[in-house]
């Protein structure tokens, strides 16, 4: 039997932290697409306890599995933020007792998103410590396979982890959306949905580079910004029903029009779950050329690669009516792939097979 954890966040954390953000959407969304196709839920609670007792600790795993079985295999989303050596142990216990096999399936790899300061963390506990970057060298490797995006980041996680088993490379996440999404209509302008955090570009562009944007805590800025639009923010089951028209943009950068920064440069291994929205919602993407996911979105005829963010603009006054159209052909089934989560439950089947097997060709 195939099991997929669910991530609870406790009474009040669900809507207060996490509730608009991609974090608890992508994790959520995993869970349920496994669970469709006859995967059990076991649920984790999101809690740290750095000193907890032994017999605490196993007395709440043997809870946790109850309902294991002798083979079993489970599937743990990653990064999960308690303790680690809570997640030895459950690895541990179902490698022993039960005889099952783990997988871990990567949202985000921490040291690969965030060198510098993976560089810096020289003195935390790999296994107490909340939030070390040190516990990826030392856990990872005791996954029985591992599922990522691309073969992108599989190689970088090979060479990073010294991982000999298998990784499996799934493709764009999932993305549940309401029943009937309106097709969107052309519209010579490029949209943003996500984090500012991650776009301080949004800052610089020139007054005749207009965007729409959505998401949380607009900066000040905006408000002196003529060509940014913003939107609004939605939870992001009905976000795909409000990008209604233009171009989704998916764009890390701190900077105008190059991409810089680290998170930009971690776009080059990490498909970004903005990807799956854009889709989901059937708007065509622009992205940079050298994201992880620009050549899939290319290849499916359904985005647009450029090289800097100033070549967006002129790019999409190029196109028709009759262009876009056709590009919303090709959206349409795609966009119910995503929404169904198809490729994701293809990657878990394959690894599930492959941890039994030692072959995912079935």
């Amino acid at each position: 039997m195939l099991w997929v954890t669910r991530q609870n966040l406790g009474a009040g954390q669900t809507s207060v932290l996490f509730g608009h953000t991609a974090f608890y959407k992508a994790r959520e969304d995993y869970a349920a697409d496994l669970l469709a196709i006859g995967a059990q839920p076991l649920d984790m609670f999101m809690y740290y306890y750095r000193d907890e007792p032994d017999d605490v600790l196993d007395g709440r795993l043997d809870g946790m599995l109850a309902g294991f079985r002798y083979g079993d295999v489970l599937i743990i989303q990653m990064p999960f933020f308690i303790r680690p050596l809570n997640i030895k142990r459950l690895i541990e216990k179902i490698h022993d007792v039960y005889h099952g096999q783990v997988i871990a399936f990567i949202h985000d790899f921490e040291p690969l998103r965030q060198k510098s300061m993976a560089a810096q963390d020289q003195d935390s506990d790999p296994w107490l410590d909340q939030y070390s970057y040190r516990t990826y060298g030392v856990l990872y490797p005791l996954f029985d396979a591992l599922i990522v995006n691309n073969d992108r980041v599989a190689a970088a996680l090979r060479e990073y982890l010294h991982y000999t088993k298998p990784i499996i490379s799934q493709g764009p996440f999932g993305y549940h959306t309401a029943d009937h999404i309106p097709a969107p209509h052309f519209a010579k302008k490029l949209v943003f949905a996500g984090a500012f955090i991650k776009a301080g570009y949004l800052q610089h562009l020139p007054a005749d580079c207009p965007i729409d944007v959505f998401g949380a805590n607009p900066p000040d800025e905006f408000n002196r910004m003529p060509n940014v639009h913003y939107r609004g923010d939605y939870p992001p089951a009905e976000l795909p029903s409000q990008l209604n028209s233009g171009f989704g943009l998916v764009w890390d950068s701190t900077d105008f029009p190059a991409v810089t920064g680290e998170l930009g440069q971690y776009t080059r291994l990490s498909y970004a779950q903005k990807i799956s929205l854009y889709l989901a919602a059937r708007l065509p993407v622009i992205i940079w050329r050298e994201a992880a996911g620009a050549e899939w979105l290319t290849a499916n005829g359904v985005g647009l690669a450029i090289d800097n963010l100033a070549e967006a603009w002129p790019l999409i006054d190029s196109f028709d009516e009759a262009r876009y159209g056709a590009m919303q052909a090709r959206l349409g089934p795609l966009s119910q792939l995503i929404r169904e989560g198809v490729y994701v439950k293809q990657a878990a089947l394959r690894a599930y097979a492959t941890v039994n097997t030692q072959s995912s060709d079935f």
